[in-house]
């Protein structure tokens, strides 16, 4: 495997299909890109680290390179520019690229529900109500976007009503020192830092409590035309990655320190990324089943993008997704 990102990192060992060839194996493979969903290394990339340690990528014919974009909306472009093959992004990613008309599907869940939400310290409950004249911590993606105003239009509140801080990196600092009134996360990230670094349990409120769609956030996506072409090798991409996350499932504390080891400067000693993965185990399969997309999903979940005035018009629930290509 090889790891092209904007940040410093400790190269990975050659994959499997490189041994082999050097010893003299016949082996053929297929150059991939994964791209990220995010410029900075996070524990969702662990199945990706994994299945290529594990050579389970290798045992698919892939020779696969894992690519984080250099800002946090270009990882749709990429994709539709073939700088990159298959990837990870939120759900929202896929909608509003598809609005443009960009060449990108998405071919399967990563998780299964919607665990975003407002985060805030104290003993008082999250009352959306009256965050009117509060500040919020966000970040400038697309999901925060979206989902953002869906939480405040619950009250009849507008980002007009708030005052929004922008997080250049994570958003928990500013809450745990007191710059930010309220955060907006996900549990297994965000949620997992406060209490890691701030050692406290925070309130939390999450989307669809105040009626947001319970839309998974994370979903894996292709170029749309690669996969028209390539559609055995998006099977093999998903079980392999299905099985590197099996793995990390049944091995969390070495899947953690590859983590670790691969990307130095996302590494803590507060047990951070180990609880931020085992958080994420949880969200990984629904009824024991991985992957699977379905129309209620995708139309659920635009047509509140519609309703709220996120998006012109929600398209039919196939020019988002297909299951085609699951294993």
């Amino acid at each position: 495997m090889r790891l092209d990102r904007r940040v410093p990192v400790l190269m990975l060992a050659a994959g499997l299909a490189t041994l082999a060839a050097a010893c003299g194996e016949d082996a053929e493979t297929t150059a991939v890109t994964i791209v990220t969903e995010w410029s900075y290394p996070d524990p969702l990339w662990i199945p990706f680290l994994v299945a290529d340690d594990q050579g389970y990528y290798a045992d698919a014919g892939l020779d696969v390179t894992i690519q984080a974009p250099p800002d946090n909306s270009t990882t749709m472009k990429m994709l539709a520019t073939g700088d990159a093959q298959v990837g990870l992004s939120a759900i929202t990613d896929v909608v509003f690229a598809r609005a443009e008309d960009l060449p990108v599907v998405s071919v399967g869940n990563m998780t299964t529900r919607n665990n975003w939400g407002l985060f805030a310290l104290g003993d008082e409950p999250i009352d959306v109500g009256a965050l009117a004249g509060k500040t919020v911590g966000i970040y400038d993606d697309s999901w925060t976007a979206a989902m953002l105003p869906l939480m405040l239009g619950s009250a009849g509140l507008t980002l007009d009503d708030v005052q929004t801080v922008s997080a250049t990196a994570s958003v928990i600092p500013l809450l745990l020192e007191g710059e930010v009134d309220v955060a907006t996360e996900v549990t297994n990230l965000g949620g997992v830092e406060i209490v890691t670094s701030g050692g406290v349990e925070p309130q939390v409120l999450l989307a669809p409590e105040v009626g947001a769609p319970d839309t998974p956030v994370w979903v894996y996506v292709a170029s749309s035309e690669w996969a028209a072409d390539n559609g055995d090798l998006v099977t093999a991409w998903l079980e392999a990655t299905r099985r590197g996350s099996e793995w990390a499932i049944d091995h969390p504390e070495d899947a953690v320190a590859l983590f670790e080891e691969t990307y130095p400067e996302a590494a803590t000693d507060n047990g951070y990324n180990l609880a931020a993965w085992m958080a994420t185990v949880e969200l990984l399969t629904k009824d024991g089943e991985w992957f699977t997309q379905t129309d209620d999903q995708w139309t659920g979940f635009t047509q509140a993008l519609v309703d709220a005035g996120q998006l012109d018009e929600a398209l039919e629930p196939s020019e988002y997704y297909t299951n085609d290509y699951l294993p």
